[in-house]
């Protein structure tokens, strides 16, 4: 289950988001599973203590924080980081995938008259519509929210509204901005991966999706890792540190964001993004019948031999429908009306 729910995780805003229907819980029969609350680091292939990923983490410029959306623990962890932030005296501004780019002029009002209000967390959830959102429920999210509010640091919307998305997929990249165009343009996948990054998307949709569609879902997810790269870019030039909250989709190094951003930086005259230290993880649900780290790996590529992150945090699994179950309902639901 964890290799589909990972992909379907990256893909689902797409189409539609599942999560939101979910009431999981965490599930106590990988409790005593070898992997859980140990660190990898995949450059050294050794396991690492929290301390030493702490040291890590900050001395970081960019920091993406990679999560399965309905584990409430990575959004615990993920507020842990950022309080380590807070408690050296730093001050990153925080990145949210699930905060559209056209939200933002709302968000920096709300932060700017906001600032000493004891129920901060809370009413920024009812100003930005979040009960709306389709993403999981607010109280998964609301501990990271309530770092980064209470602790006065910059709120980033990164991503692209899903009706954009939508568009983009329907129409082709024509609807974008020249900008976005642009960059697509640039970054062209060479054949043997647009392959392999199809056969994903269809994988992560259980093999239901027509075949004329894989093409345009996989424009629609290159562009929103494009939108979320350029908006993380931009907040580093008025921040020396900017922290990433999105799926692990996102957060991997050799399609993800990660890989843009080392493009973007590279060969570039000097300026402070340039050298920045950009830091990737996932936070990893283990699996039952998965004892090893190496093991994880194909849930990311058949052909990888290792994760593509820079650590890999393992966590415990979060009950959930089978999300297969759900694909089909909801394919046969849409086939009907047309």
């Amino acid at each position: 289950m964890i290799n589909f729910f990972r992909r379907f995780s990256y893909f689902s805003a797409l189409i539609i988001i599942f999560l939101s229907a979910c009431t999981p819980g965490i599930n106590t029969t990988v409790s005593e599973h070898p992997l859980l609350d140990k660190i990898w680091s995949v450059k050294e292939q050794k396991f690492i203590s929290q301390e030493q990923f702490r040291q890590q983490l900050l001395s970081s410029d960019i920091i993406l924080l990679g999560e399965t959306h309905d584990n409430k623990q990575h959004h615990q962890l993920q507020a842990d980081a950022i309080h380590e932030f807070v408690k050296n005296n730093q001050s990153p501004a925080v990145a949210f995938e699930m905060l559209n780019q056209n939200q933002q002029e709302i968000i920096h009002d709300f932060q700017t008259t906001n600032k000493n209000s004891a129920s901060i967390t809370d009413d920024f959830a009812r100003t930005v519509d979040w009960d709306k959102s389709g993403w999981p429920q607010w109280s998964y999210y609301r501990p990271v929210f309530k770092q980064a509010l209470e602790n006065n640091l910059p709120v980033i919307a990164t991503n692209l509204e899903h009706r954009q998305i939508r568009k983009v997929i329907k129409q082709g990249p024509e609807v974008l901005d020249k900008k976005y165009q642009n960059l697509l343009n640039r970054y062209q996948y060479k054949p043997d991966i647009q392959q392999t990054l199809e056969q994903d998307i269809q994988l992560s949709h259980c093999d239901m999706l027509p075949a004329n569609m894989l093409a345009p879902m996989l424009r629609g997810q290159q562009v929103r890792d494009l939108a979320m790269m350029t908006t993380i870019l931009e907040s580093l030039k008025q921040r020396t540190k900017v922290i990433v909250i999105a799926g692990s989709g996102h957060t991997r190094k050799d399609y993800g964001i990660p890989w843009y951003l080392h493009q973007e930086l590279s060969g570039k005259p000097l300026q402070k993004q340039n050298n920045a230290r950009i830091l990737s993880m996932a936070f990893i649900e283990v699996s039952p019948d998965k004892l090893q780290p190496a093991e994880y790996s194909q849930a990311w590529g058949e052909n990888l031999k290792h994760l593509p992150f820079d650590y890999v945090w393992f966590t415990s699994r979060t009950e959930r429908e089978d999300q297969c179950e759900k694909m089909k309902a909801y394919m046969q639901k849409k086939n009907k009306k047309s």
